[in-house]
């Protein structure tokens, strides 16, 4: 799968805003948002010695966040070559948006409608913070924002398991949404579509939110898909 993909500001493609802190759970974080935003690809070599000296840590750290990333699903490790940004094949795609689709319908049955006003104002503070973002082409805000909405979306279904695995299945595709995230028009339709959710909740409609959620997944799913075409 080849690609070149854009740097996201002016100059350095791997320009970022600041680096993250030294500890594990931060450079997961930092590469995490390194492969979503595009600037990190698939197939390409996470090598330690610059990991350390980017992040300022030893190499026992470095390992820890390679796992722990290994466990995500964003990287694989490759005998006797390192660890790699993971590539997804048609049918692991096809897979994990077929989870997160049963998932996020079941979870969309126990969402409380009448929606609870604390709820829905949060749902509609955090689209209005995600919707500035997009206005603004800030990509890196786009995505945490996005992430907000969607957990502050499915948390409400009650089910602690069914959320935290709805937010496993989220994070696995995180290595595929790079291309949807840096679209424009993609990020408009995520907009639209999250506002015709909230609507959809005011409505008291589960039917039409659970077709709104189930169009939601489409084109991150589809842009990527179209690589192997």
């Amino acid at each position: 799968m080849n690609r070149t993909v854009q740097p996201l500001t002016a100059g350095s493609p791997r320009k970022r805003d600041a680096e993250p802190s030294n500890g594990v759970d931060g450079i997961v974080g930092a590469i995490e948002e390194d492969i979503v935003l595009g600037r990190l690809h698939p197939r390409e070599r996470l090598v330690e010695e610059s990991m350390m000296e980017r992040f300022g840590c030893k190499r026992h750290v470095v390992r820890q966040a390679l796992f722990q990333l290994d466990n995500i699903g964003l990287t694989e490790r490759i005998k006797n070559r390192g660890a790699f940004v993971r590539s997804y094949p048609p049918e692991e795609v096809e897979d994990i948006y077929a989870m997160r689709e049963i998932l996020e319908l079941a979870a969309v049955n126990e969402l409380p409608l009448p929606a609870p006003k604390k709820w829905l104002q949060e749902l509609e503070n955090v689209h209005q913070l995600h919707s500035a973002a997009v206005d603004k082409h800030d990509l890196r805000k786009v995505f945490h924002m996005n992430i907000a909405f969607h957990r502050t979306l499915f948390q409400a279904c009650g089910n602690q398991y069914l959320y935290a695995t709805i937010n496993e299945f989220a994070q696995k595709a995180h290595g595929i949404r790079f291309i949807a995230i840096t679209d424009r028009q993609a990020l408009a339709q995520a907009r639209t579509e999250h506002a015709l959710m909230i609507e959809a909740i005011k409505e008291e409609n589960r039917e039409r939110l659970k077709a709104l959620c189930r169009e939601h997944l489409l084109p991150s799913k589809n842009l990527y898909l179209q690589l192997y075409s």
